[in-house]
């Protein structure tokens, strides 16, 4: 099956939504649509909740950033992973954005570190810089 084009409106509605994560205090540390294997785009963000409690537990804080707000996009569309997931690491070593972003990156076609990676339209793929630990 030929996959299907990502729409101006759910690019749209990806970045409105990142954009209330934002406000409700997320710390989403990547955003972006990707193309999966059966040739949908998916929605995805990284967010250290998943590590810290669980995914569930940042599915209940993101229900509550889309609460009453319909032009977003609904909870089901919504894919959460850690910062760590490993297509995240991957994609971070070739591109890199502020912590704020809300850009649109088409990455489509590139292999990073031999590994090809689907199709993505990113808004956000960020790592903060690590601390180095106190005496």
């Amino acid at each position: 099956m030929a996959p299907q084009s990502l729409l101006s409106d759910d690019v749209d509605r990806g970045r409105r939504t990142l954009a209330a994560l934002d406000a409700a205090g997320l710390d989403v540390r990547a955003a972006y649509w990707v193309l999966d294997e059966s040739g949908d785009w998916r929605f995805t963000v990284a967010e250290p909740t998943v590590d810290q409690a669980s995914t569930h537990a940042l599915y209940e804080r993101v229900a509550t950033a889309l609460e009453g707000k319909p032009d977003l996009l609904r909870l089901r569309e919504i894919y959460a992973v850690s910062p760590d997931d490993p297509l995240v690491a991957l994609v971070r070593r070739a591109v890199s954005t502020p912590a704020d972003a809300s850009v649109g990156i088409n990455f489509r076609g590139n292999a990073v570190m031999g590994t090809m990676i689907p199709d993505m339209y990113i808004f956000r793929m960020h790592q903060p810089p690590i601390r180095a630990a106190g005496p």
